[in-house]
């Protein structure tokens, strides 16, 4: 997909950077070395001659096969003796070799197939990262964590239905907490309901978060905010960016879209929310949605269609209680 100049700048930087942390890595390993074994720093120098000459003698022209196979056998006798005394002194092998993060690419971001350039797998997932970091500035990631959730809040007397909050939240922090400890792109959804003020959002950040730190890209959006990013671009007919933003919503491993049903609801709006959804779960691809609404309202709001979809692709966590925000 594209991506916007600043996405494509972030992720080159970051890739330059494991490119040049492992060469400087490499540089330190071989300084190391040369100071413990001195005898290989000869050899280096030993190889590059062998190198040289052997130029040489390709470009001088005539009968030169036997002085080639003289210093190939020269420079294997070398390489050899190299690496019999890295082993010997208890290093590896290839321990003065660049430890490059994509052995694929070198950490260069492109690999060679079928005679052609392509982007590597690893600069696609930076790029990707980089959207998501882009769009999550504005998300409060960093706030809320499983730690930081505090069950007292939750009264231990039953309600008018006889729910008892502290035990129905107590279940559903474990069923969050295990659901990010398991997390896969494989996922199920999450569609958490309930009024306001009674931890959905708490929780779905501390899902991302654990999410995040497991390695797989997260990004956190509030209904409201992205729909309204979305109609803007599109109705002043910049579609490159409305793809753009679209695009890194459909490629991130986990979206979760908050306060769903608090946005201007409009006919784009309502649109946009059910290709999304439709979208990342024909991808197989999870989504966690916050709601004030309850199942009725939604449909009512939306279509029996888009609800119906919603309910069979995502495991329904109800929350109960008091408006946290109230009592503290």
């Amino acid at each position: 997909m594209a991506y916007s100049k600043y996405v494509f700048k972030i992720a080159t930087e970051k890739l330059n950077d494991r490119r040049t942390s492992a060469l400087n890595m490499a540089d330190f390993r071989k300084n190391e070395v040369y100071s413990a074994i001195p005898r290989l720093k000869e050899i280096d120098s030993e190889l590059a001659s062998v190198g040289a000459s052997t130029g040489k003698a390709v470009l001088s022209g005539g009968d030169t096969k036997a002085l080639l196979t003289s210093l190939k056998e020269k420079s294997a006798e070398l390489q050899q003796e190299y690496e019999q005394l890295l082993i010997s002194n208890g290093y590896s092998a290839d321990y003065l070799e660049p430890q490059y993060a994509c052995e694929k690419c070198n950490d260069t971001g492109y690999i060679e197939a079928d005679n052609k350039t392509l982007v590597c797998d690893c600069y696609k997932k930076l790029m990707s990262e980089s959207a998501c970091e882009e769009l999550n500035k504005i998300s409060p990631l960093s706030l809320s964590t499983f730690d930081s959730f505090n069950l007292d809040y939750y009264s231990d007397s039953p309600d008018e239905k006889g729910n008892i909050p502290y035990k129905r939240m107590t279940k559903i922090y474990s069923h969050c907490l295990n659901y990010a400890k398991t997390f896969s792109v494989n996922s199920k959804g999450l569609l958490l309901i309930g009024g306001t003020g009674l931890g959905k959002t708490h929780l779905s950040l501390a899902i991302a978060n654990e999410v995040i730190n497991c390695g797989y890209s997260v990004v956190y959006v509030s209904a409201p905010d992205i729909l309204s990013r979305l109609e803007k671009e599109h109705f002043s007919y910049d579609y490159d960016k409305e793809q753009i933003l679209l695009q890194s919503l459909l490629d991130c491993d986990l979206l979760i879209l908050d306060d769903l049903g608090t946005e201007f609801s409009t006919q784009f709006t309502n649109s946009a929310i059910y290709n999304l959804f439709n979208t990342r779960v024909n991808m197989g691809k999870p989504i966690i949605i916050n709601t004030n609404l309850d199942v009725n309202e939604l449909a009512n709001l939306y279509t029996k269609r888009f609800t119906s979809r919603l309910l069979n692709s995502c495991e329904q966590l109800d929350f109960i209680g008091k408006d946290i925000r109230a009592i503290i």
